[in-house]
């Protein structure tokens, strides 16, 4: 793999994800997809699963106090 592309911890993404709830304070729910594909398209090279990023979704939203839309594929 090369030197310059650098693959992506779960603080790196969960601080990502986080930014994107501040931006989207305005709205009261998160929906777990659509953030889902945020991260993805933020870190495409993520080598976290769609479960693993679900999850870290849903902690940051409830530690934020947001309503959770569970509307991952499964």
């Amino acid at each position: 793999m090369s030197a310059l592309v650098q693959k992506q911890s779960s603080l790196d993404v969960r601080q990502a994800i986080v930014r994107h709830l501040i931006d989207h304070v305005d709205n009261p729910s998160v929906s777990i997809f659509e953030v889902t594909i945020a991260v993805r398209k933020m870190f495409p090279l993520c080598e976290l699963t769609d479960w693993q990023i679900g999850d870290l979704i849903a902690r940051s939203a409830i530690d934020a106090g947001f309503v959770i839309d569970f509307d991952a594929a499964a």
